[in-house]
């Protein structure tokens, strides 16, 4: 398994660009398994990890439920892989 690669800020953001791309897919009428696959393949992880994820995005779980997951299977959040971890700065280069 490859590690899941959101960090914890994402996570419990749920109107996060990750979220967002996963509410897209369901509106444009994919398939869940498929969804999942894609979750897998583009933030890592399990195919229970990337479930938890798909359910938090469609409204059927909370963020909290996935990090509970998370740090049982010995997860841990890293600051590189979070996109939200640091502020945006519009003007630094």
């Amino acid at each position: 398994m490859t590690t899941f690669t959101l960090g914890r800020k994402t996570i419990i953001n749920e109107c996060s660009l990750e979220y967002d791309w996963v509410r897209q897919q369901v509106a444009e009428g994919t398939e869940s398994g498929l969804i999942i696959s894609a979750i897998q393949r583009c933030f890592g992880g399990d195919e229970e990890t990337a479930g938890l994820f798909f359910d938090i995005a469609i409204g059927e779980s909370s963020p909290g439920i996935l990090l509970a997951h998370l740090s049982m299977i010995g997860w841990t959040a890293h600051r590189e892989y979070d996109a939200y971890s640091e502020p945006r700065d519009a003007y630094s280069a």
